[in-house]
């Protein structure tokens, strides 16, 4: 991969408006994967600087997503190789931690999703906002066990549509709504499932915009809200809230009005006393003053 194959990696991360945050990151590290093999570099030491100097910025490209930060973190950690290591062996060593993270984000994924299966159990009504992975693994999980969804179709590019799409080709009966009108379906539900790009260590949790609103309106109805991501969206204690990522005002297909500012932020916070649990491939954590 040379640098201006690289570069272009680094704008299709940063411009990808489709995938959620454990796809990204798994794509980052099949970049740097086709890195390891192709990076120009005479020694093993060369190869380890040029690779982590590639992973740094790749890790930079989405800073609301922390398993794009976690994940090639990890893959960092593990580009130290035994002095005897000579440079194909190296390539190999970095290409086989790359494969091994992306098989353990994929697992984590599907694990994620039983636990919340479990917990939800059959015949529910469930509510959800933007599209989660682990969230459509758990829709295939219950599908033909009663389930049945209320989805938003999470504006501006209204990711909402794809999961309805893709429900309405399983046969789950489905209700799709504009996000405005939240407030009025929560109330129509068992629960609240949604993913999430970050979970900061007080249980926060960072995701598409809208999310805190149905937080909000689902404990004002004693709906229970629930999130479930892998443990590798969870950021560290001491880490610094992430950049809540802000996209082209053009998404939103207004005119050009003199004296008006276009926002579009893309990802809210939802505080962690409006999460009622969090489900990861663990388990289920539940608040300290919860079940």
């Amino acid at each position: 991969m040379n640098l201006t194959q690289f570069n272009l990696a680094l704008v299709e991360i940063r411009e990808d408006r489709t995938h959620g945050a454990s796809e990204l990151a798994r794509r980052c590290l099949l970049i740097l994967a086709e890195a390891a093999r192709a990076e120009p570099a005479g020694s093993v030491v060369e190869l380890q600087k040029r690779l982590s100097a590639l992973s740094a910025e790749l890790a930079q490209t989405r800073p609301s997503m922390a398993p794009v930060q976690n994940l090639l973190r990890r893959w960092r950690e593990a580009l130290t190789f035994a002095e005897e290591a000579d440079l194909a062996t190296a390539r190999r060593m970095a290409v086989e931690r790359a494969e091994v993270l992306i098989a353990a984000s994929r697992q984590a994924v599907l694990d994620c999703a039983v636990r919340a299966a479990d917990l939800l159990g059959c015949g529910r009504t469930v509510m959800t906002h933007s599209l989660s992975s682990t969230v459509v693994e758990v829709c295939r999980l219950l599908g033909g066990q009663g389930l049945r969804m209320i989805i938003t179709e999470s504006r501006p590019l209204m990711e909402g549509r794809r999961l309805a799409e893709q429900l309405s080709i399983w046969g789950t009966p489905t209700t799709f709504i504009t996000d405005a009108q939240m407030g009025l379906f929560v109330a129509e539900a068992d629960a609240v499932l949604v993913g999430a790009d970050s979970v900061l260590a007080d249980g926060a949790v960072v995701n598409k915009t809208g999310t805190g609103l149905l937080a909000l309106a689902a404990r004002d109805r004693g709906v229970p809200f629930y999130v479930c991501c892998e443990s590798f969206k969870w950021r560290a204690p001491g880490q610094p809230p992430p950049e809540l990522e802000e996209m082209a005002p053009a998404e939103l297909e207004t005119p050009d009005w003199p004296g008006v500012t276009v926002r579009n932020v893309y990802f809210d916070l939802t505080p962690g006393r409006l999460v009622s649990a969090w489900i990861d491939e663990t388990g289920v954590r539940w608040p300290e003053t919860g079940p």
